[in-house]
C-alpha cells in the first residue's frame, strides 16, 4: 500500500439500507478503512437516521433527498458538498442516475479523479412496470445519464469479466474498464448455529427441507416463477418449506399469492433481517435459490453470502451470475422465466444430500479463493494509486 488516501464514496443509499449496491458499497468502504484509508460516504438521508455518524471507521454523511423518482434519490446538496471536498478519489455508482451525474460534474469542477462502479445494464421495465412509452422515455434518460458520467470518469469498475464482455454499454469504454469483483463480508464465512439449530430458530422442523431466497422484492428477481416452482417441488417433496427474506414493492403481491395457493404455513415472508439473523437464515437453508430474470442481476452478492456458509445454490443463467456460480461445480444454473427446470434443480439437490454437500463445500472454497475482502481491497488500492500517479 502507498500513502493513506482520502476517499469519498457516493451512493444513493447506504447502511442500514439493505440491497446489492448498498452491501457492495459498505464492503468496499470497510475494506479500505481496515487498510488504513480515510473513507467518507455521501448518501441520502432517511427518517430516523442521523445526518452524520461514524460506523466501524466509515464517516457517513446523509443529505436531504428532495424526491425519489423511481426509488432513486434526487440530492442537490451533493454538489456543494462535493465541490468543497478535498479527497484524493471520488468513487460513485451506476445505477444511481442523478447521484452519479452530480458526482461526475463535481469531479470535473474540482479536478478530483472519479472512479465509477458500473453495476448493471438496468432495464426500464425492471425499474417501473408501466407503459411502453414510459419505458422508452426512461431508457433514453437513463442511457444519457450513464454516458455522461462514464465519459467524465477516469476509470470504470465492473464486477465480472462476463459482464464486461457482454454489456453493450461497456464496449465504448473497454480501454478504461477493470474487473474487480465484490468482496464478501467475512462475517458470512463464520457461523454460530448448525443447520438444525438455525431451522429451529425460524420455527421450521429440523426434518423439513428448506429453501431460501434473499433479495429485494422487485419484478426482475423472478419471485413469481419461484413460487410456481415451489408448488412443483411440494408435489414431489411435500414437507419442503421456503424462507423469503427482503422487502420491496412486490411484498403485497407475494402475500396474496401465497395466501391464494394455501401456502401461508410453508412460505415464510420474513421481511428485511439484521445481519445476524440473515446469517442464521443462510445457515438454516438446505438450498439457496436466486431466480432472477434479467441482466439487472449483474452479480448477486447474496450468492456469495450463501456459498460462504457452505450452501449449494440454484440460480438462473443471466447477467453475471455464471461468473459467481460455476454450473454443476458450486451450484446449478437454469434458464430464467421457466419454473419447471428451476423446480427440477431444486428437487435434485433436496433429494441428494451428498451432492448438496459437494456443491456447498466447493462454493465455500470458491468464495475463500476469489472473493475475500483483503485481496479485493488491494486491487482497488492499486487502481486508485495508478490514477493518482498520472
Amino acid at each position: 500500500m502507498g500513502r493513506p488516501l482520502r476517499i469519498t464514496q457516493v451512493v444513493h443509499d447506504f447502511h442500514p439500507v439493505v440491497g446489492g449496491i448498498e452491501t457492495y458499497a459498505y464492503n468496499l468502504a470497510k475494506g479500505l478503512v481496515d487498510a488504513g484509508h480515510y473513507v467518507k460516504v455521501y448518501t441520502a438521508h432517511l427518517p430516523g437516521l442521523p445526518r452524520y455518524e461514524r460506523l466501524e471507521g466509515i464517516h457517513i454523511h446523509r443529505f436531504h433527498a428532495v424526491s425519489r423518482p423511481f426509488s432513486y434519490p434526487f440530492i442537490p446538496g451533493l454538489i456543494p458538498a462535493l465541490t468543497r471536498d478535498r479527497c484524493d478519489i471520488l468513487h460513485a455508482h451506476i445505477n444511481s442516475p442523478m447521484t452519479v451525474d452530480f458526482t461526475a460534474f463535481s469531479s470535473r469542477i474540482v479536478r478530483i479523479p472519479l472512479v465509477i462502479t458500473y453495476h448493471a445494464d438496468a432495464l426500464p421495465s425492471d425499474i417501473a412496470e408501466k407503459s411502453q412509452l414510459l419505458h422508452r422515455w426512461l431508457g433514453q434518460v437513463y442511457w444519457l445519464s450513464r454516458h455522461i458520467a462514464a465519459n467524465i470518469a477516469e476509470h470504470l469498475i465492473v464486477t465480472s469479466p462476463i459482464y464486461r464482455e457482454s454489456s453493450p454499454f461497456l464496449q465504448r469504454y473497454r480501454n478504461k474498464t477493470s474487473v474487480i469483483p465484490p468482496p464478501v463480508n467475512p462475517y458470512y464465512l463464520e457461523s454460530s448455529l448448525t443447520t438444525s439449530q438455525a431451522k429451529k430458530s425460524f420455527g421450521v422442523s429440523v426434518d423439513a427441507p428448506l429453501l431460501l431466497f434473499v433479495g429485494r422484492l422487485v419484478p426482475y428477481k423472478g419471485l413469481r416463477v419461484l413460487l410456481r416452482a415451489f408448488r412443483i417441488v411440494r408435489n414431489h417433496i411435500p414437507s419442503t418449506q421456503l424462507l423469503i427474506v427482503g422487502g420491496g414493492p412486490q411484498l403485497a403481491l407475494l402475500k396474496s399469492t401465497v395466501e391464494r395457493h394455501g401456502l401461508s404455513q410453508v412460505v415464510h415472508l420474513l421481511g428485511v433481517l439484521p445481519r445476524r439473523r440473515l446469517r442464521d437464515a443462510y445457515s438454516a437453508c438446505d438450498v439457496f435459490v436466486l431466480p432472477s430474470r434479467s441482466r439487472s442481476e449483474a452479480f448477486g452478492i447474496v450468492l456469495l453470502e450463501a456459498m460462504a456458509q457452505g450452501k449449494p445454490v440454484v440460480a438462473t443463467h443471466v447477467g453475471g451470475i455464471p461468473y459467481v456460480v460455476i454450473d454443476r461445480e458450486t451450484g446449478l444454473l437454469v434458464p430464467p422465466f421457466d419454473p419447471v427446470p428451476l423446480a427440477q434443480a431444486l428437487i435434485q439437490l433436496l433429494q441428494d444430500p451428498q451432492y448438496r454437500s459437494q456443491l456447498g463445500q466447493a462454493g465455500r472454497k470458491r468464495v475463500q479463493t476469489h472473493f475475500t475482502r483483503e485481496p479485493i481491497t488491494q486491487q482497488l488500492e492499486a487502481l486508485y494509486q495508478q490514477l493518482l500517479a498520472r
